[in-house]
């Protein structure tokens, strides 16, 4: 389930990484049991308060619209939903019956967020609510050096000479920038960055944060994150300054100091990486 959101990311989808603000109102708002686990939420306010929007949880989806009060469905029902549409390119509907509005302030595009929904049914129906919701042995990134020696690879600092492409790694990072690093990109305290790419040097703290976890890509308008397990297999493209990242995020690569082919040829790097490790892990548990 995780990972399909994570697949999924657009404008204020957000995968298990939820901001805190939005959670504290989750509870009251959309009546989530205080056991519930929250794995995705699609914020559909315009200030990104969280308080309307359609919550993934371990129960089903949950959900609640600009003036209606909270409603829900298992996924035990979910699975038997025959058509999932769209009306008015706002209205949801359940076998021609309005459920929620995705109106009201997301950008997220509608006909995506139906394909999401449509992908979950399918899946349910031909596996299982516990197969959708199990929680999968991951490899720990952090265990060897593949993902920082691939950073520092790529980076092209010296101090002395004020040179940089924009990619700092690991001491280069000073200790004041990766706080406010942490803050703009709202990092847990216990996801250490590995390296941090600048790609707009007026906007010094948007870019790209290559964690122990994962990958964060963060400008005006976009936010983006995938643990490595699923940045490894994430469609990347460039088109001219432009680069398209999973189901048609747009980043900017116009004032990055590193050039755009070699931006592509980096995160091609770590995702080759993020690959390897999967498969050693895979390999280990398959022996083991």
């Amino acid at each position: 389930m995780s990972e399909l959101c994570y697949k999924y990311q657009q404008d204020k989808l957000y995968g298990e990484e939820v901001p805190h603000s939005i959670l504290l109102k989750s509870q009251k708002r959309f009546n989530l049991l205080t056991e519930e686990k929250a794995i995705a939420y699609l914020d559909t306010t315009i200030l990104g308060s969280g308080k309307n929007g359609i919550y993934f949880t371990d129960y089903g989806i949950r959900y609640r619209s600009l003036g209606g009060k909270p409603g829900s469905i298992s996924w035990e029902d979910f699975a038997n939903v025959n058509d999932i549409s769209v009306y008015n390119n706002v209205e949801v509907n359940f076998d021609h019956e309005k459920v929620f509005l995705l109106g009201g302030g997301s950008n997220y595009p509608a006909t995506l967020f139906i394909e999401l929904l449509v992908v979950i049914r399918d899946y349910l129906r031909e596996h299982s609510v516990e197969l959708l919701l199990k929680a999968y042995s991951l490899p720990s990134y952090t265990t060897t050096n593949e993902i920082k020696n691939t950073c520092t690879l790529f980076e092209k600092y010296d101090k002395a000479f004020e040179i940089n492409n924009g990619l700092v790694v690991g001491g280069h990072i000073s200790e004041k920038t990766n706080e406010k690093l942490r803050e703009h990109f709202n990092l847990r305290p216990d996801n250490h960055i590995i390296a941090f790419l600048s790609t707009f040097s007026l906007k010094k703290m948007d870019g790209i944060i290559i964690s122990e976890e994962g990958i964060y890509f963060k400008e005006t308008f976009v936010s983006l994150y995938y643990p490595w397990y699923v940045f490894r297999n994430l469609p990347l493209h460039l088109s001219l300054d432009e680069l398209i990242i999973g189901k048609n995020n747009i980043f900017h690569l116009t004032h990055c100091n590193m050039d755009n082919s070699e931006v592509l040829l980096f995160l091609r790097n770590l995702q080759q990486c993020a690959h390897l490790m999967h498969k050693d892990f895979a390999t280990s548990l398959n022996d083991g």
